[in-house]
């Protein structure tokens, strides 16, 4: 058992509510969790108009497949004890995804605010999280194909596994038995 930094998971009453939700009566199969670097930078610049101004920014950085993007919020996290075979181990380095996130900050100030001066940017806060999925299975059908399910927690969309390859490679190891993978 490992602790880490979660967001909230779901019981298995309120998986079982979510995949009823599309007409499905699923079984779970596991409950994984990814990890993203979370970051809130503090920016200062000249706008335009050439007066100071002062931002926050918060970004989230993928550390399995390298990707950064802007969130609207921090998350609220709660540290969780999983298995450590449910925690997939990120593939890129904390500090290179933390310059990859100042880059993408730098980058969106320049292009997009269209700002008079370079901008001055300082981390405030940072901390990985763990973000929830779990795999559910409809094994009820007429073939003995499985078809498996992503559920994201911290939306409850549910979707085919299939269309998330990244997640799916990552837990091919887990899972066994189906050949609709």
């Amino acid at each position: 058992m490992k602790k880490i930094n979660s967001l909230k998971v779901l019981c298995n009453t309120e998986i079982q509510n979510s995949s009823l939700l599309k007409g499905k009566k699923l079984e779970i199969e596991g409950t994984y969790f990814f990890p993203v670097l979370f970051s809130v930078w503090n920016i200062e610049y000249k706008s335009f108009l050439r007066k100071d101004r002062k931002s926050r920014s918060i970004t989230g950085a993928d550390l399995v497949r390298g990707g950064t993007g802007l969130s609207d919020h921090f998350p609220e996290y709660v540290e969780i004890e999983s298995d450590e075979a449910d925690i997939i181990s990120p593939t890129h380095l904390q500090s290179e995804q933390q310059a990859a996130s100042r880059e993408f900050i730098r980058n969106y100030y320049i292009h997009y605010k269209r700002i008079w001066s370079p901008p001055v940017i300082e981390l405030a806060k940072e901390e990985v999280i763990y973000m929830p999925y779990t795999i559910l299975i409809n094994s009820a059908g007429k073939s003995e194909r499985k078809k498996y399910y992503l559920l994201e927690h911290s939306s409850r969309n549910l979707d085919l596994l299939s269309n998330y390859s990244h997640i799916k490679d990552c837990c091919l190891g887990v899972l066994k038995g189906g050949d609709s993978l």
